[in-house]
């Protein structure tokens, strides 16, 4: 059988609900709903389903973009100091790959989350962007969250820290 993982089978209406919640991690089942043009009982069945499947986190609001197929996750920086940031920016958020973009200090710096099928998916990718500057691509093997909450990072940070955060 091989060592391959089972890849769970994701209708339209998963698709929608993820998408959704892509944008808007924020969306209650009843916004949902209208949204996919399901009751609210079963966007909450679906959505329990994919958690179960380890697609959505527990709090909903992470995908598990592994878990439905997109094996391969890195940072990819484009320096592009002849361009428009804003346009280049723009442009790369419309791209399937792209789930964010951040400015970075330096001449026309873009710091891009991607996520590809495989690593010819990614090659392809990388080779569209060699028109917008020069790349470097760093492969995420391994990710890991912090489980701290807002308090315990507060509390780590000291009394001091606190007040000032409190007052700014």
């Amino acid at each position: 059988m091989g060592n391959k993982r089972h890849r769970p089978e994701l209708d339209k209406y998963d698709v929608a609900i993820l998408s959704a919640l892509a944008i808007n991690t924020r969306l209650t089942t009843v916004e949902l709903s209208q949204k996919v043009h399901l009751s609210r009982t079963a966007v909450s069945r679906r959505i329990a389903a994919l958690k179960r499947m380890n697609v959505l986190n527990d709090a909903g609001d992470i995908l598990n973009y592994e878990s439905i197929g997109f094996k391969v996750r890195a940072s990819v920086e484009i320096a592009a100091p002849g361009q428009s940031v804003s346009l280049l920016k723009r442009s790369l958020l419309q791209r399937p790959e792209v789930l964010s973009v951040a400015v970075m200090a330096g001449d026309g710096l873009l710091c891009l989350d991607v996520i590809a099928v495989d690593m010819e998916h990614l090659h392809g990718f990388i080779e569209s962007l060699q028109e917008s500057g020069d790349t470097t691509t760093k492969i995420v093997f391994a990710e890991e969250k912090s489980q701290l909450t807002l308090v315990e990072r507060m509390q780590r940070l000291g009394e001091e820290a606190v007040v000032g955060l409190v007052r700014g």
